[in-house]
């Protein structure tokens, strides 16, 4: 199974960042035409604060397979995880990876089949018949082995993002008041 890689995205979460990009856009520009560039400037924290969410809580989340491991992206936190690492790979109402120790990473970025867009970025795809779970079980199959544990980190770059925009906003705050 060398060279292949799927993702997992609902759909749905770049749709709604999608229009809601959209909407502050023209939010923006609305107020940098009847006010002044200015008081756009003032409002543009607060409108990147709520694309900065629509996207964290909806577009973010993501399950990405590949040879190597599986990379369960949630909400402001990332855990990648061997292969050799997992138990077993169900879907409830949302994808479940077992670890070999018990644990459960939940994932919020896959959702019921007909909820999501995959993508594969090298190889041929899977079956339409398969979900999310089945296709991650035939890489769990053909799986290799290697040193690497489990690894949960943070999401670096949308806390970065975060602290830009709160800056932003205390920016605007300070010159309004």
């Amino acid at each position: 199974m060398t060279g292949y890689r799927i993702a997992f995205r609902r759909a749905a979460g770049w749709l709604g960042l999608v229009l809601v990009g959209t909407g502050c856009g023209l939010l923006l520009v609305d107020a940098a035409l009847r006010a002044s560039p200015f008081d756009a400037l003032l409002v543009a924290p607060w409108l990147l604060a709520l694309c900065w969410a629509v996207y964290v809580l909806f577009a973010a989340p993501s399950v990405v397979a590949d040879d190597d491991l599986l990379r369960v992206r949630n909400i402001l936190h990332v855990v990648e995880i061997p292969w050799h690492e997992i138990a077993d790979i169900r879907m409830r109402w949302q994808l479940e990876v077992v670890l070999r120790d018990g644990r459960i990473v939940r994932a919020l970025g896959a959702a019921p089949r007909h909820l999501h867009s995959r993508h594969l970025c090298t190889g041929r795809a899977p079956e339409p018949g398969d979900d999310q779970a089945d296709t991650l079980r035939l890489f769990l199959a053909r799986a290799r082995t290697s040193d690497r544990d489990v690894r949960r980190r943070v999401d670096v770059p949308s806390l970065v993002a975060l602290c830009v925009i709160a800056v932003g906003a205390t920016w605007s705050l300070v010159v309004a008041a």
